[in-house]
Order: structure tokens, then C-alpha cells, then sequence
């Protein structure tokens, strides 16, 4: 049985400490997707997704060609890892057929792959094709989400390609009917993207990265791309703003509660000798049914490749987290929010480097947010970090170190 991750809600009187986290190193050699027949030898792997694959209610973690089983309680013990039996790089977990069987999306650029755990156990999978898209300049993409684009509690694949970004939607028999594919969106990067219901119309929209004209290999435009409610060829769009630099990750968020998307905004910075990435926010408002969106800047320093977003200290506000994949600090850094879109540095960790990491999700189910990450450089580490904020739940489930 699989089951996905969501954010807990507390009650707002039990805000937590962003001080208490336990760092528990979860493998040391994992390998590059290069190693496994692919060229050039240097392709690391991108994707980093959670689900709960044996039904013992932990999140266990899926990276690359990977998975990590939970040792649950305080997970600290070994991290089993497995490996799928082909060279992916597992992107997604979702439901396809509805049988309750563990499910992930894996790409091997051009081709696109669909696994399905054969026992409870994902000892044993079947592997289909469902597709090709476009390989990006790094083989793989680096864009990966997955979403109710109907609004008919039908999750669908998104992966971005080199030529934009594709939406997959299985038969009503996946294993023997072709899959449809589409591209939705034109042009945008094949790096991170999100998604949110922008105008309030019950679908949702995709906010991600485009080029200038005539400057076909920086994405510094973020651009809004509106959903018509139905899968069809690209989407109409409308300019958020720019960046200096190339776009890496975006999230999207009411970070100011005044009932209009915000989007922030990581800068890559290669080869990222210098300090001159920016962490940026897009607050967005609403005039005579116009959107537009104001740029902050909240921090600037060496090269951001991972975002996310949840509300860390439970206090009703949506938080960010990143990471520095470059510099000598590598700094593993939340940025609390006040409610009204201001943002506090809180450095909980250096020297670990994030390439697609710093991903939010409560992985002993102690009701607190934890964080998972990956590398590019020191591709060999899967890290975790262990809240420790709700110390009586978690003295509930049986641990308290």
C-alpha cells in the first residue's frame, strides 16, 4: 500500500522551537547516474520525492535509482536502500491504476518510465515505458511536479523537457493503451517550477521560468502560465517578473496573506565562485482584476539550487527553506515568515551541500516537519534532518533522543 506525505496543521498554541534538529546521515555511496552505462560519466541524478511504500505509516524516501526504507522510531538506525532494475531517475510517487500498489514516475531522458512495486515489499517491480520527451542539456530534467490539473482528484505528472514542460495522463488501461502526452507549457526551463491557483478560477496554474528573446540559455523571466481546465498545447502566460541570474527553484505562496499568490525565486550561480546568487520574493496584489508582483531580495550568497515551502514553527505562516550548493560555508537555512511576508535567516546547518534538496516533509509522523536532501558534488550523501521541536508526541511514539 502506498500513501503520501502531506503537511500537518496544528492548533497554533503549540508554536515550536527552530532550534532542535538532529542530523542523521542516511547513506555515504550512492552513486552517479553516469555510473551505470550512461554518458558522459559526470550525470548525477535530480530526483528526491517521499512516500510511504510498505504501509508501515513512515515516509520512506525515494532519490535517483534508489529508495530508502524508514527504520522508524527515532531514525537513526540503517536506512536500507534498494534499487529499481533500471537506470532512473525516480522522480514522482502517485497512485496510477488506483490498486494501492507502490507507484513512481522514473526518467531516463528521452524515455519516461513508469515502476509499479510488484509485493508490499518494492523487492520487485514492473517497469513500462509510458513515453519520450525532450533530453535537456543535462540529460535528465530538473523540473518535476505532480498535480490535480482537472480539478478531479486525478493527480497527473509534470516533467519539465527542453522545449518545456509535459503533462502525462494515463489510460484507462496504462499498461496496454498509450498514455497522452502534451506539452502544456512552451519554452520554460528545465529547472524547477510550481504550481498554484493563481486567479482563483478552482485550477491549477504553473509558475516557472522562460528566457529573454534572443538569450535562449538563461532563464531569468518568471512567468505565470494559466490554466485553460482542460490538457491542452501551451498555455497563454503573463510575466511575474526577473531575476539577474538563472532561475533554479521556484514556490509559490499567500506568504502575505492578502489573498494573492507569491512566488519565490532561487538563483543558480555556476561555476558559483562567488557569493552573487539571490534568494528573492514576488509579492503579489490584485488591482481592477490585474495581477502584479512587487521583487524583494531576501538574501544574496553563493549558489541556491533547492527551495521548499511549510510552516516550520507552526504558527500559521508559510515558511522557506534552502541550501547553498556552493561556497564554504554550505549553509542549510529557513527563512521564517512573520505573516506578513517578511523573512528571518535561521542557519540550522553548514557544511552539507544541497543540489534538489531541502524537501519539507514529516517523515517519522511525529507531526513536525523534517528535511531530506541530496547533492550534486557530494553526490554520495542522502542527508535528513530530524525535528525535534514536538518533544511530547514524539515521547508518544516510543523515543526520546
Amino acid at each position: 500500500m502506498i500513501c503520501f506525505a502531506l503537511h500537518p496543521v496544528f492548533s497554533k498554541a503549540q508554536q515550536l522551537p527552530v532550534d532542535k534538529w538532529t542530523y542523521i546521515q542516511a547513506d555515504t555511496a550512492r552513486g552517479r547516474f553516469g555510473d551505470f552505462g550512461e554518458k558522459p560519466l559526470k550525470l548525477r541524478y535530480f530526483g528526491l520525492t517521499t512516500a510511504d511504500i510498505t504501509g508501515d505509516g513512515f515516509q520512506d524516501v525515494i532519490s535517483g535509482r534508489y529508495w530508502y526504507k524508514n527504520p522508524g522510531g527515532n531514525m537513526t538506525g540503517p536506512w536500507r536502500r534498494s534499487e529499481f532494475p533500471v537506470n532512473v531517475d525516480a522522480i514522482l510517487t502517485y497512485d496510477v491504476n488506483g490498486n494501492n500498489k507502490a507507484d513512481v514516475t522514473g526518467i531516463s531522458l528521452p524515455k519516461v518510465y513508469w515502476l509499479e512495486a510488484i509485493d508490499n515489499m518494492g523487492i520487485a517491480w514492473d517497469t513500462m515505458m509510458i513515453g519520450n520527451i525532450p533530453a535537456t542539456d543535462h540529460k535528465n530534467s530538473q523540473g518535476f511536479r505532480k498535480a490535480d490539473l482537472l480539478n478531479n482528484g486525478k493527480q497527473l505528472p509534470l516533467i519539465a523537457a527542453k522545449d518545456g514542460i509535459y503533462c502525462f495522463v494515463a489510460s484507462v488501461h496504462p499498461k496496454t493503451d498509450p498514455w497522452q502526452i502534451t506539452r502544456i507549457v512552451q519554452r520554460a526551463s528545465a529547472e524547477g517550477f510550481d504550481i498554484a491557483d493563481v486567479d482563483g478560477d478552482g485550477f491549477l496554474d504553473i509558475i516557472a521560468g522562460d528566457c529573454l528573446p534572443g538569450n535562449e540559455k538563461m532563464p531569468t523571466v518568471v512567468k505565470w502560465y494559466k490554466n485553460p481546465g482542460l490538457i491542452s498545447a501551451d498555455w497563454s502566460s503573463q510575466v511575474v517578473g526577473e531575476t539577474i541570474h538563472d532561475i533554479d527553484r521556484i514556490c509559490v505562496g499567500d506568504f502575505d496573506k492578502n489573498g494573492v499568490a507569491d512566488v519565490a525565486v532561487t538563483e543558480e550561480r555556476y561555476p558559483g565562485k562567488e557569493p552573487d546568487a539571490h534568494f528573492y520574493v514576488f509579492s503579489g496584489t490584485k488591482t481592477n482584476q490585474k495581477y502584479s508582483w512587487e521583487k524583494q531580495v531576501l538574501v544574496q550568497q553563493y549558489s541556491m539550487n533547492n527551495l521548499d515551502k511549510g510552516d516550520i514553527n507552526n504558527d500559521g505562516n508559510m515558511d522557506l527553506i534552502t541550501a547553498e550548493h556552493k561556497g564554504a560555508e554550505l549553509k542549510v537555512q529557513f527563512f521564517m515568515n512573520d505573516g506578513n511576508g517578511s523573512f528571518t535567516p535561521k542557519t540550522i546547518d553548514t557544511g552539507k551541500e544541497n543540489h534538489l534538496g531541502t524537501q519539507l516533509v514529516d517523515l517519522d509522523g511525529d507531526g513536525d516537519l523534517d528535511v531530506v536532501g541530496i547533492a550534486w558534488d557530494n553526490y554520495k550523501y542522502l542527508h535528513i534532518w530530524r525535528n525535534d521541536g514536538i518533544k511530547k508526541k514524539r515521547e508518544q511514539i516510543g523515543y526520546e533522543n
